[in-house]
């Protein structure tokens, strides 16, 4: 029999938030808004769990979620194809360091 290896702490829940997100987002503004902040908010716990490599990570995407809800909601301007595109290689970042590609 052999074991998974365990995954860095913080990389399930972070993982899994990102997931959610992909699920979620959707094609609408309010959809896209909705699942960016439950994002933030779940990218917020995770950080609070996250060590080492995973912890500024997790931080920055948080902040990347923060930035798409407040963009979506017309709170602040901004290029939110950009920010998006951050996101991505964020998340990208996290798979590398949690050695899940």
């Amino acid at each position: 029999m052999s074991l998974e290896p365990l995954l860095p702490a913080g990389c399930a829940e972070a993982l899994a938030v990102v997931d959610r997100y992909y699920r979620t987002a959707g094609s609408t503004r309010l959809s896209q808004q909705a699942a960016a902040t439950e994002a933030y908010q779940g990218m917020m716990g995770a950080s609070l769990e996250a060590e080492g490599a995973v912890h500024p990570v997790t931080v920055a995407l948080s902040q990347d979620f923060s930035e798409m809800r407040f963009i979506l909601a017309g709170m602040v301007s901004g290029d939110y194809a950009a920010v998006q595109a951050r996101t991505s290689r964020d998340v990208q970042t996290l798979r590398d360091v949690c050695n899940t590609n």
